[in-house]
């Protein structure tokens, strides 16, 4: 499996639009459930799981942190 197939690895904004799509669906929730427990807008939710680059990063950050996920920064060589 080559790097850009490892689901745990994010290289554009749609990988991360599709690991949260992943998680919501498996905490059961709705976009609309997710948006009110990240103090976020169903738009927002939907234009984030569909990958739409252009999204406020606190609120990814505060989806994420609903979700249990987490983002890491790593250098190029690891």
């Amino acid at each position: 499996m080559s790097a850009r197939d490892d689901p745990s690895r994010v290289f554009d904004a749609a990988t991360i639009g599709a690991a949260i799509r992943r998680a919501r669906k498996v905490h059961g929730l709705t976009q609309s459930q997710l948006a009110g427990l990240a103090g976020a807008g169903l738009r927002f939710i939907s234009e984030l799981e569909r990958g739409k680059p252009n999204v406020a990063l606190d609120k990814v950050l505060a989806v994420l942190a609903v979700l249990g996920l987490r983002l890491q920064v790593v250098g190029a060589e690891s």
